[in-house]
């Protein structure tokens, strides 16, 4: 009779451990689970916010400097921004 209750009460003991582990685990998952939801609507504010910066502040359109708006003759004529232009058309093709 006392082996039974032994082996009962070691049983019982078992039970209650794996129980507590088990229920640790789920509650660690589940902790984890709200924290990555949370970080993503986190991430989706931010995206939406950089899309609503970038609707307000366009980026700036540089122009071009095509063969018709070279004037050799303006003091003001930047000949590096104008190479730089041509080598990367020149790059982009």
């Amino acid at each position: 009779m006392s082996t039974a209750n032994v082996l009962r009460y070691s049983a019982l003991g078992l039970g209650v451990f794996v129980g507590l582990k088990n229920d640790l685990g789920f509650r660690s998952a589940a902790k984890s689970k709200k924290e990555e939801e949370k970080y993503q609507q986190k991430v989706k504010l931010v995206e939406e916010a950089r899309g609503e910066w970038k609707k307000l502040h366009p980026p700036a359109v540089v122009p071009t400097s095509g063969a018709a708006q070279v004037n050799l003759d303006d003091p003001n004529f930047d000949f590096g921004k104008y190479i730089d232009g041509v080598l990367g058309s020149l790059k982009s093709t």
